[in-house]
């Protein structure tokens, strides 16, 4: 009757553990957005710098391969922008909408031209869309500003970094190998002697 009864057990803990096993499966919800590229890759993309154009090379592109999308607010979109520019806020990327439009341009295998009041402003954007798999994407490098109320746009030019981070990288790697190679150290070890308890003297 115990072996029964234990069988039984068995058995109702097996078919409990399946079904929440099954009821989790069911209600998995995958996340909406995924990354599909990882920051090395990224970086390398970075340092090629071919998804940045200037307004001379817009000009020679074909109108039909692209669209230009400008991720500055709606209220500095409504004062001024390129012309035929689509206004897709930055905070609005995410949205159903946004993220429909893009899928769009990447089937019908078309650009999409960042572009914002500068370009680092621009590439912030445009680096989080790489990551999530929009390989399509492109920055204008340019600087937006009024004059007399009219919006003008002008090239913005491509500072060189104040420090070269790939030979940073090397030598931090080359000391990284010195140290571990040098040979630690040995501690001088001092024995102290204790000195011995003396023993009380007298008697009774």
């Amino acid at each position: 009757m115990k072996e029964l009864e234990r069988t039984k057990r068995i058995s109702i803990s097996a078919v409990l553990f399946l079904v929440v096993i099954i009821i989790g499966v069911l209600t998995f919800k995958k996340p909406q957005f995924v990354f599909h590229k990882n920051s090395a890759t990224t970086l390398e993309k970075i340092v090629k710098q071919d998804y940045i154009l200037t307004l001379n090379d817009l000009d020679t592109l074909d109108s039909s391969k692209y669209a230009i999308i400008d991720i500055r607010s709606n209220y500095e979109y409504e004062k001024g922008h390129i012309e035929d520019a689509i206004n897709i806020y930055t905070h609005e990327v995410f949205n159903k909408g946004s993220i429909e439009f893009l899928n769009q341009l990447r089937v019908d295998r078309k650009t999409a031209i960042l572009y914002a009041e500068h370009p680092d402003v621009a590439n912030s954007a445009w680096m989080l869309l790489y990551q999530m798999g929009y390989e399509n994407i492109k920055i204008l490098c340019i600087e937006t500003d009024y004059i007399n109320k009219t919006f003008h746009v002008k090239n913005s030019p491509l500072e060189k970094p104040y420090v070269n981070f790939a030979q940073v990288m090397d030598s931090a790697k080359t000391d990284q190998s010195a140290s571990i190679k040098k040979e630690k150290p040995k501690k001088k070890v001092i024995t102290v002697q204790k000195k011995k308890k003396r023993v009380p003297e007298g008697g009774c």
